[in-house]
């Protein structure tokens, strides 16, 4: 057949009726003949293009009919058009094709014509190589069930913060860990494991490496789920606090906090080791770097970090920095950081404030490890607070307890140091710890920081009590908190802070060279305390916007629209919102009794009701923008005490990338467990852990 014939052929004796060898030559040789053809445009007069095949590889043409067709719609039929009449005119001829090329039922016939003798090739596999590929299927059948069971280990130990490792693992070893414990476990009820267990010589998936690798194959599924999550929202917030584990190695944790749909959460992102840099500059370059890696540059809205001057220095920390780059992001305080804990956190650069902090602690130590001890103080009638990072008033209740009961401390220590019975640890430690009930120092700066704990506990509590619903409430109890700490810098309180001590014990003398010492620390203690407020506070006025959706004002703004408020938000966060459309939104919310709902409640029911994207689409992403900002949530924090326990666990040797992915696997248990109901996690896991690394196991099908 030649080729310039081919379409007249197949118009009138269609395709389907040929032979394969056919089919697959008239797929090669797509007529694409000059033709004549030509239409007046205005004064010009325009002709058929030839290059025009080039532009549209699926153009093609007939002599005969000087009309040009869709070759592919020719071949499977498609519009009348393109497949059987031809088109003539050439006027608006590149409009009709570039329309044409996307039509659904083209695409359809573009995807048969590139398959078009492909399809073939599975009959001419030999049967051996076929048999091969079905055998190769069938073991991979079987190593892809054995590394499941092995994911379900690594989750559920992950999930509990279980040790993975023991000190010996050999065979007749009697507690091997329970990674290889619960995998013998599992073994009993399953007969495929049991034989690979005992038999395998190549991959046992048992090994150090292996158990790192699945560990990392997890929790990259994991923040792969996170990651698309983060996508699909369009507020975040980064909450980051630097401590120390267990090992002395300094670590900062990033979280993310953002509102999916209706829903508040809190992603934990990693653990990253800072030993080496805790500079603002250093842990600046860790947040931007985690900030480009997940792509939300243009999604922050706000900040907050721990009390460390480093981290919240108003002109070098690390907020300031942040604010360089993406200028509107608002430092906050994080209700979820308890304000004391701030406070003396930026004012550990005072020594005399780091020794009294590390002195409160140190007596919290002493007896609770040892229930001895312990018992001592019970005798007494009282026993010292628990210390925790999740017990934010630790260091008040501490001093207050000490203050309360600090005869009968000062007896218990003492009854250490002189009765026969204890060990000489404890009798070299009381002895430290009396020694600090008799310093002058100490009693005093016990007395000094109950009346600072009694002004800040009462402003912590107020905030999480008032959270964001009454900003210029919590902007006078801070103004008040000021002015409090202020009132304390004089002579008077210095003098009255030594005359209590005295009462206390009346060991103590403070000289007149000592009171002007502890005057001129006072004072420093004090000028940093409020120095952290004021850093911490800046921006507390600029969230007065938030008030637009405190329900308990609703009323009064369907009178009077809450303009000044208004105008705040959208200097605050330019180009974010359509104004007119959401002043219209709010003021028809505003007008009805049964929409006067907190945030997250008007948001659940406005979603709910599917009224988020055509009714109320600038209300919910005000809600959410509000949402997103960390209030009462307990936040950074308390991963930390996560950290210290799985950093128990660990051998010293454990690399901080298997300590982050396991603190993951931990924090995010409730995402974990949600995650592994879908069949396909498991799978999704087993493909990471394929395509990590070459492996000895064959783990993907063909």
């Amino acid at each position: 057949m030649q080729k310039e014939n081919i379409i007249e052929f197949l118009l009138t004796s269609g395709f389907n009726a040929l032979t394969y060898e056919q089919k697959n030559q008239i797929k090669l040789n797509r007529p694409t003949p000059h033709l004549l053809l030509t239409c007046q445009d205005g004064k010009c007069i325009r002709t058929f293009q030839k290059n025009w095949y080039n532009k549209f590889p699926w153009l093609t043409g007939c002599d005969k009919r000087n009309k040009v067709f869709c070759f592919t719609c020719v071949i499977f039929g498609g519009e009348k058009e393109w497949s059987v009449n031809g088109l003539s005119s050439i006027k608006i001829f590149l409009r009709k094709s570039e329309k044409h090329a996307i039509s659904q039922k083209h695409l359809t016939n573009q995807e048969k014509f590139h398959l078009l003798g492909k399809v073939r090739i599975e009959h001419v596999i030999s049967e051996g190589r076929r048999l091969a590929a079905v055998k190769h299927n069938e073991q991979v059948g079987i190593n892809r069930r054995l590394i499941a069971r092995m994911i379900h280990v690594v989750c559920f130990l992950g999930k509990q913060e279980l040790a993975f490792r023991g000190h010996r693992e050999n065979n007749e070893s009697l507690n091997k860990g329970n990674y290889l414990e619960l995998l013998e476990l599992l073994a009993q009820e399953e007969q495929l494991l049991k034989e690979h267990l005992l038999s395998s010589a190549i991959f046992k998936g048992t090994s150090k490496m292996i158990q790192n690798d699945l560990i990392e194959c997890v929790t990259s599924v994991l923040n792969s789920k996170i990651f698309n999550e983060i996508q699909r929202v369009n507020y975040v917030s980064i909450q980051a606090d630097e401590t120390t584990d267990v090992s002395c190695r300094s670590q900062m944790s990033i979280i993310f906090r953002y509102v999916v749909e209706q829903k508040i959460v809190e992603r934990f992102i990693g653990f990253f080791d800072v030993s080496k840099n805790k500079t603002a500059s250093g842990l600046a370059e860790i947040i931007l770097s985690e900030i480009n890696k997940w792509k939300i540059g243009n999604k922050i809205i706000c900040q907050t970090y721990d009390g460390a001057s480093v981290m919240s220095g108003e002109k070098s920390g690390v907020q300031f920095l942040i604010r360089q780059i993406y200028p509107n992001t608002l430092f906050i305080h994080c209700y979820a950081h308890q304000l004391n804990l701030v406070l003396l956190h930026g004012a550990k650069t005072i020594k005399s404030v780091k020794l009294f902090i590390c002195n409160l602690t140190m007596f919290h130590t002493f007896f609770s490890r040892s229930t001895k001890r312990s018992e001592l103080l019970r005798e007494q009638g009282f026993k010292l607070p628990n210390q925790s990072d999740t017990r934010w008033n630790y260091h008040s209740r501490a001093a207050f307890t000490i203050k309360k009961h600090f005869l009968d401390l000062k007896n218990a220590v003492l009854h250490v140091t002189e009765e026969p019975g204890w060990d000489p640890i404890s009798v070299c430690t009381a002895s430290g710890l009396y020694d600090k009930l008799n310093d002058a120092n100490f009693v005093y700066f016990l007395i000094l920081f109950g009346k600072v704990f009694l002004y800040t506990d009462h402003v912590f509590n107020f905030l999480q009590l008032k959270s964001l619903s009454n900003i210029k409430s919590c902007i006078s109890e801070i103004q008040n908190l000021k002015k409090n700490l202020t009132d304390l810098r004089n002579d008077t309180n210095v003098n009255n802070c030594c005359d209590e001590a005295i009462l206390l014990n009346n060991n103590l003398e403070y000289e007149d060279k000592k009171r002007n010492e502890l005057r001129k620390i006072t004072f420093e203690i004090l000028d940093s305390l409020i120095v952290q407020i004021n850093i911490r506070f800046e921006d507390f006025p600029k969230l007065e916007f938030v008030e637009i959706v405190n329900e308990k004002m609703f009323k009064s703004y369907y009178t009077q629209f809450p303009e000044a408020k208004f105008i705040k938000l959208l200097q605050q966060y330019p180009n974010t919102f359509d104004a007119d459309r959401l002043r219209n939104e709010l003021a028809v919310i505003y007008a009805d009794d049964k929409k006067h709902l907190p945030p997250h409640e008007l948001l659940d029911f406005i979603i709910k009701s599917d009224l988020h994207q055509d009714i109320y689409p600038q209300v919910t992403k005000l809600c959410q923008l509000v949402l997103t900002i960390p209030s009462t949530t307990a936040s950074s924090e308390r991963y930390m005490s996560t950290l210290k326990r799985i950093k128990t666990f660990l051998r010293n040797t454990m690399t901080n990338d298997r300590l982050s992915s396991l603190s993951s696997l931990a924090i995010e248990k409730n995402l974990l467990g949600d995650m592994a109901k879908d069949p396909t996690f498991v799978d999704n896991v087993i493909d990471e852990f394929a395509d990590k690394k070459d492996r000895r196991i064959e783990l993907v099908y063909k």
